[in-house]
């Protein structure tokens, strides 16, 4: 789980999203309203909904191409649960929540790199059902 959370404001363009995500190497922005996160914009949102749709990006607000509601899985949930949600839901990135606040964000990326030595022994003891 990344904790650096990164985000954009509804209001901006799609390209400066994506100028965000290259800047900083990722590959989603949790979107924000008034304080709150309602959304999330991701390099796939801006490819299909944009890009191979011919639509300028300086010229399309974050909002009309954002993914919402965000899904969310609490941090205390599994890397396997996580994992399933995922994949249940078709989708890459999901925020992280501690008592319904976001903490992070999980991206499919996350789940290439090796696990520790204790994270991998806790997941064959959660699959095997001890």
């Amino acid at each position: 789980m990344s904790t650096k959370i990164y985000s954009i404001g509804s209001e901006k363009n799609v390209r400066s999203a994506a100028e965000e995500m290259a800047r900083n190497q990722i590959g989603s922005l949790l979107v924000t309203q008034e304080g709150n996160y309602t959304g999330i914009i991701t390099e796939v949102d801006i490819i299909r909904k944009v890009v191979a749709k011919g639509i300028d990006p300086a010229a399309t607000t974050v909002r009309t191409v954002m993914t919402s509601p965000l899904i969310t899985i609490e941090a205390d949930r599994s890397v396997l649960d996580a994992n399933d949600l995922m994949e249940q839901k078709k989708i890459r990135h999901i925020g992280v929540t501690r008592n319904g606040k976001i903490i992070g964000m999980v991206s499919i990326r996350d789940f290439l790199h090796p696990l520790d030595v204790k994270e991998q022994a806790d997941i064959k003891q959660q699959a095997s059902g001890f």
